[in-house]
């Protein structure tokens, strides 16, 4: 993983990785990046909601299979004003193989819990 920031307020990150099954006969090992370039945007002069919306590309290499590639429009939002719950939504479109690959939303929420209670500093 590796991360930057590109002025005040925008990022680029890399993750790069490779997953290897226990079960060998049900999958293969597959090689993987990500990268992901965005902006965030901040209310109440950094301490209050932030929208931070990104574009994601992703590589996936399957034993045996072909590359797939796709691109991944999303946008995450703080739910909380400490900004320590993060909702992110967005929708995965393949760019190759679409006959066999549809495209997929995917939504995630992230608690950092040492910040505070899920429910602590919402307004």
């Amino acid at each position: 993983m590796w991360g930057q920031m590109v002025g005040a307020n925008g990022f680029v990150q890399l993750h790069g990785g490779v997953e290897v099954p226990l079960d060998r006969e049900r999958a293969g090992v597959e090689g993987f990046l990500r990268t992901a370039i965005g902006y965030t945007f901040a209310q109440d002069r950094g301490f209050g909601r932030a929208w931070s919306p990104m574009a994601e590309v992703l590589v996936a290499k399957p034993e045996g299979e072909p590359t797939e590639w796709d691109v991944v429009p999303q946008l995450q939002v703080s739910l909380s004003k400490l900004q320590h719950v993060l909702l992110s939504v967005g929708v995965r479109v393949p760019l190759n193989a679409r006959d066999t690959r549809k495209p997929d939303v995917l939504t995630y929420v992230l608690w950092d819990w040492f910040d505070g209670g899920l429910f602590q500093f919402w307004k």
